[in-house]
């Protein structure tokens, strides 16, 4: 990552790593409490009201704000700093019948079983500008960002970051996306979203979702197109999924939140079942329980050990985290954490990806957090698994 500059998926993805290494409590409901019929399905109703809605957003934008300082923290360039400061000043909560007849129209989203935030009336004030107007861009332009080639910029979390902003990209300057066959991005959403493998419909339900073209060599010409960014080679992958990772989008802030989360939702509400089942993770540790069980997921990441190291250090400066303490994860961290939410008697998930087996050591010796830790099984250990996992 430049030192200079941060992309704004990539730095949330980074908060969400930090946050998430700080331990965060899974989605969850209680079927058998009257605390999720009150909070849980039905609250997205509560969208209908006005003022709720006005009260919401006020908060929303309350927690962007700080989620900005941090954000904006990272710039040293300070005319770079300023400019984005006036930039990215949040819009006024603009409430119409209209929108309220789309909000009550919301379905709320549960990912393997288990409710999610998704449809509460915080996510659906965040939501606002795109229930609004939700048109497919490059619908009259001749701009194609082709996704094409088997090499891309990094691992899957990187992938995945650079599939989201190519949605953004191709919706802030008005692009056709066009994705090939046996390309990076072919692969990633193949193996995770959409049933690929199984649906005959998948092409088109995939298109119409994120407004994109699968382009295939052998039928789809691509004479007339003018492939972007034309500031890198085009048909080099590693270089235009590196442009698309380090890619900054001018909209202000809680808009960009807001078309992002639109396409995550969509993703979500579209994971595969067959032949990889994304809800294998948890339906491996939990069985009949996943979609009432309570737990903590905490995601052990080395992040390929000194230059992880380094880039946890330059978080640091921004967001005054401690540089180390969420990559060891020692278990007095951990309870020092889980305690005071009253978790530690919940089960823990530990989601690593290999690279240090030390973590899992320390915690199942752990007197307090040993008995309730639980480990993925290898059978059941995949991306897709710990996405929905944790």
């Amino acid at each position: 990552i430049n030192s200079n500059r941060i992309s704004r998926a990539s730095a949330a993805v980074l908060l969400l790593f930090a946050v998430a290494a700080f331990i965060l409590c899974c989605l969850w409901k209680d079927a058998d409490s009257n605390s999720y019929h009150q909070i849980g399905a039905p609250r997205y109703l509560e969208a209908a009201q006005p003022k709720d809605d006005i009260d919401a957003h006020s908060e929303t934008l309350r927690m962007l704000k700080e989620t900005e300082d941090i954000w904006f923290s990272m710039y040293r360039n300070k005319d770079m700093y300023a400019e984005l400061k006036e930039k990215h000043k949040h819009p006024q909560l603009d409430l119409d019948n209209t929108m309220l007849d789309q909000i009550n129209n919301v379905e709320p989203l549960s990912i393997c079983g288990r409710q999610t935030n998704v449809g509460t009336t915080k996510d659906l004030a965040l939501l606002q500008h795109f229930n609004m107007d939700y048109t497919c861009p490059g619908a009259n332009s001749k701009n194609l960002l082709l996704l094409q080639g088997d090499l891309a910029h990094g691992r899957t979390g990187n992938n995945l970051i650079e599939f989201l902003h190519a949605l953004q990209l191709a919706r802030d300057k008005n692009y056709q996306l066009g994705i090939t066959p046996k390309s990076w991005a072919f692969e990633l959403l193949h193996t995770m979203w959409f049933n690929a493998s199984h649906d005959v419909d998948w092409e088109a339900k995939f298109e119409k979702a994120f407004c994109a073209k699968i382009f295939h060599p052998k039928i789809d010409s691509l004479e007339g197109w003018n492939l972007v960014p034309q500031s890198v080679n085009s048909r080099n992958s590693v270089l235009v999924s590196k442009y698309l990772f380090g890619y900054l989008s001018e909209l202000p802030l809680d808009e960009y939140i807001a078309s992002q989360s639109r396409f995550i939702q969509t993703l979500f509400r579209h994971i595969n079942t067959a032949p990889n089942d994304m809800c294998s993770g948890i339906s491996t540790i939990f069985g009949d329980d996943e979609t009432d069980v309570i737990y903590t997921a905490i995601h052990n990441r080395h992040l390929e050990g000194a230059p992880g190291l380094r880039l946890m250090k330059k978080m640091a400066r921004g967001s005054g985290c401690h540089p180390t303490a969420a990559l060891d994860l020692n278990p007095e961290y951990i309870k020092a954490i889980l305690r005071p939410l009253g978790m530690l008697k919940n089960p823990i998930v530990l989601i690593t990806d290999g690279e240090n087996p030390d973590v899992a050591q320390r915690l199942l010796v752990d007197p307090e957090i040993g008995p309730v830790l639980r480990l993925v099984p290898e059978s059941a250990s995949w991306i897709g698994g710990d996405l929905t996992l944790g």
